[in-house]
């Protein structure tokens, strides 16, 4: 029984930024160890900055650092009556954002990065970190396609992106829905992980879930939740990947992932349990199937409503557990008043050849419709009559169910037979 995939859309992804600022080291430094400006093998310039200069912008972070937001841009304001080289006019921009970053003002942040990077000759790693910082702080304000501008320039002078890099841009292109430009990227950051010998992060994986999900490649999806379900045991990854080999027309897959996850006390609410008994019932296990929802109900997570009762009642009455399956589907039919509830009470009297209640119910049914085939009732009203030898009634309803389709053969065999057995009725009596 297919589950709605409504559940992985409910939880697609949760990012996680890294830590902004000014100071922030870009998502190649991240990922390898420090090195000075000098190391980089493009230098516009040399990095310098005069005692003096130095000192004021210090004063400044200070002054940001005790929440003195005020004094700290009248020092920096202060400072462009001063005569100052590139290097150092590009730092006391970078001073800027990063007291309006400490304020939370992303867009004053961003407009001074704009400002970094307007001046010339500016060494590349302060560059690289300006570009980063900058596509970062465009995120958060959700100015996604702005964002890639940066980045992406970013991208252009770096020899080897780290990991963060890829999955951030990756993040970007997918909040603009250009998944296929997504995919790559994430791939590549898991997999430069995983070749270093380490585990992609959590929120990693549910962006490349997430991207599967939106591509519908549910082969894929699925690998990637066995591999989410695996480093980062939680309840709705084996939820999700149940209700992906359902998709997939996989349902022994299906039932494994539940049992696992069932087995590891993860189904702990009343969808899970309720979907893991009816993945049961559909590899025709319905005594486990009945003893899961019964399970659930005396532990007060499954609500004795009228779906779980006439689930349970299907349960009891395929285990041929005839006295449990009456008394849940009696409950069922009170609680939902419906005619497929009291069709399935007919059957279950049926079998145990209470013919009288069996009609009962039948005809309860009948009477409040809605059923998906009202030919399969007043086929069974015919032969609950039958047994009753009401001939003339039960030749009556199958003539009735004969007007569908679907049920005319049946019907008109019933028929024949039926006033076969009353000219064979009519002989004997003759005879005698």
């Amino acid at each position: 029984m297919k589950k709605p995939m409504a559940m992985l859309s409910a939880s697609l992804m949760v990012f996680t930024l890294s830590c902004i600022g000014p100071g922030a080291q870009s998502a190649q430094a991240a990922d390898k160890p420090d090195s000075s400006a000098t190391d980089n093998k493009r230098v516009k310039r040399s990095a310098t900055m005069r005692p003096q200069i130095y000192k004021k912008l210090d004063a400044a972070r200070e002054l940001a650092d005790q929440k003195k937001y005020a004094e700290a841009m009248e020092a920096l304001q202060d400072m462009e009556k001063i005569r100052r080289n590139s290097y150092e006019t590009a730092m006391t921009y970078n001073m800027v954002a990063y007291v309006h970053f400490n304020q939370e003002d992303y867009k004053g942040a961003a407009k001074a990065y704009e400002e970094v990077l307007k001046v010339e000759n500016i060494p590349e790693s302060l560059e690289q970190t300006t570009l980063y910082s900058l596509a970062k702080l465009y995120l958060i304000q959700e100015n996604y396609k702005q964002a890639l501008v940066p980045l992406n320039k970013w991208f252009a002078i770096v020899e080897e992106p780290g990991a963060e890099a890829y999955v951030l841009r990756a993040q970007i292109y997918f909040q603009i829905e250009q998944y296929n430009k997504a995919l790559p990227d994430v791939k590549t950051a898991i997999a430069m992980v995983k070749k270093q010998g380490n585990v992609p992060r959590e929120n990693w994986l549910m962006l490349e879930r997430a991207v599967y999900y939106q591509n519908k490649d549910f082969n894929n999806l699925a690998r990637c939740l066995q591999d989410l379900a695996t480093l980062y045991p939680k309840s709705q990854y084996w939820v999700q990947l149940a209700a992906v080999y359902s998709e997939l027309g996989q349902p022994k897959r299906e039932l494994a992932t539940l049992e696992t996850a069932f087995e590891q006390h993860m189904l702990t609410k009343e969808s899970e349990l309720v979907n893991y008994a009816q993945a049961l019932l559909g590899q025709e296990i319905p005594y486990k199937a009945a003893d899961i929802i019964e399970g659930g109900i005396k532990q007060g997570v499954i609500k004795e409503d009228a779906r779980n009762m006439s689930l349970l009642g299907d349960a009891w009455m395929l285990a041929k557990e005839y006295d449990k399956a009456i008394v849940v589907m009696t409950k069922a039919a009170e609680l939902s008043g419906k005619g497929s509830d009291y069709f399935k009470l007919a059957q279950i009297h049926t079998e145990r050849q209470e013919w009288d209640l069996a009609l009962k119910n039948v005809n309860h049914a009948i009477a409040k419709g809605g059923l998906t085939k009202e030919s399969s009732a007043l086929i069974l009203k015919g032969l609950v009559l039958f047994n009753m030898n009401e001939l003339k009634d039960a030749k009556a309803a199958f003539a009735q169910a004969g007007k569908y389709d679907e049920a005319s053969k049946t019907s008109s065999q019933w028929i024949d037979y039926i006033e076969g057995e009353e000219k064979r009725r009519e002989y004997m009596a003759a005879s005698s």
